[in-house]
């Protein structure tokens, strides 16, 4: 990645995360790379969503992995947040594709997984993203599960990997040079010049999530970090 601040679930302070909503405010925001969380239906297809159930974000409750597209689609995705989002869907990931070209957004994807399911949502990531992404340059993959960016290295070579760490002392590199990851997504919390800086000097790209104060967002960066996640990428921007 090169320097940027990218989009977290694309802009989750001013619309409901991961959604299409979402999307299209980080692009009003002037964001160009967005970061978007996908989930394993229970029918193979994966829809935005960060939590293992759908009882945070949207009008309802259960088990992303109990229910089908279908179920998830009619989903009142936005209520929650605020009332000018009420009837916001949940969308699959190829309406987000489709969104994404529409906006010129560049997306990170996280691939969630639950207990035993990295292959399988693996497949399905690969199997959607080559019907549905049309640009020139392939999403970055991203999962803390390691097992899962392996099945989508294996099936498909030429998409760019990221691993995900709470904390740059937990066991992270050990996966990153057998993925032949392009980063190290890492959270902000307790993070030091320290234990970044010779990482940066290694070469190794690091994407920090979720920075929401531009002091912070500022420090990161002239750390030599690559990428600032952000739920306000426009006041971020702004203040940078």
């Amino acid at each position: 990645m090169a320097p940027c601040i990218v989009g977290h679930r694309g802009a989750a302070r001013d619309a409901p995360e991961n959604t299409l909503a979402g999307l299209r405010e980080a692009a009003r925001q002037g964001c160009r790379r967005v970061e978007i969380d996908v989930r394993l239906t229970a029918d193979g297809r994966l829809v935005l969503m960060h939590d293992e159930t759908v009882d945070r974000t949207t009008a309802s409750t259960g088990r992303v992995g109990a229910l089908t597209l279908a179920q998830l689609a009619g989903m009142d995705a936005g209520t929650r947040f605020g009332p000018a989002f009420a009837g916001e869907p949940v969308p699959s990931l190829a309406a987000a594709v489709g969104e994404l070209h529409a906006l010129g957004l560049h997306p990170i994807i996280e691939l969630k997984c639950g207990p035993g399911e990295a292959s399988a949502a693996a497949a399905a990531l690969v199997r959607e993203l080559g019907r549905a992404w049309r640009a020139a340059e392939p999403p970055l993959i991203s999962s803390f599960d390691h097992a899962a960016l392996a099945a989508v290295r294996k099936a498909r070579t030429d998409l760019p990997v990221a691993v995900v760490t709470p904390a740059l002392s937990d066991s992270w590199r050990e996966a990153f040079a057998s993925l032949g990851a392009a980063s190290v997504h890492v959270g902000e919390r307790n993070l030091t010049r320290e234990a970044v800086r010779p990482l940066v000097a290694e070469g190794i790209e690091i994407g920090v999530y979720t920075v929401n104060d531009p002091a912070r967002a500022r420090e990161l960066l002239s750390w030599g970090v690559a990428a600032v996640f952000t739920d306000c990428p426009g006041a971020i921007a702004a203040a940078l």
